[in-house]
């Protein structure tokens, strides 16, 4: 493995090891919420949905199984982060919506999101940021493409 190729891999894994620790700081230790990153991210696929959302609809989103999705739902509901509810056109199907706390967690961690991005741009000129999301947009490209 080249330099280049080596500092690379150490950024990407060490950036996305760096920012997951900091989510699960915030979320347990700053504010005392019994939440995983795994379900605080299940949480923003519910609120980030237009529409309300059904289990496939979140497993779809997520990437993982229906029955993963299931069971983290199942333990969303007992933590009151999330309802859920018949379908009012098809009483077949039942829809997954984020409870009043739920909806609050959902905003606190896009406000998260909002200040990281916010400290990471007031370090960089204009012409570093045409370079960083040029960069981001082919890795982007490249794990939707691989994955």
């Amino acid at each position: 493995m080249n330099n280049f190729s080596q500092e690379l891999n150490e950024f990407l894994v060490e950036t996305f090891n760096n920012i997951l620790k900091e989510e699960q700081q915030i979320i347990q230790h700053d504010n005392n919420i019994p939440l995983t990153i795994s379900e605080l991210h299940l949480i923003g696929s519910i609120g980030n949905s237009t529409e309300n959302n059904t289990i496939s609809d979140i497993a779809g989103d997520l990437g993982i199984t229906l029955s993963s999705v299931t069971i983290a739902v199942n333990k969303l509901i007992k933590k009151g982060f999330v309802v859920k509810s018949k379908d009012v056109n098809d009483k077949r199907s039942v829809r997954i919506t984020l409870s009043e706390t739920g909806l609050k967690m959902h905003e606190y961690h896009l406000h998260f999101h909002d200040k990281m991005i916010e400290k990471i741009e007031e370090d960089l000129s204009e012409e570093e940021k045409v370079i960083l999301i040029s960069g981001v947009r082919k890795l982007k490209q490249f794990f939707n493409k691989n994955i």
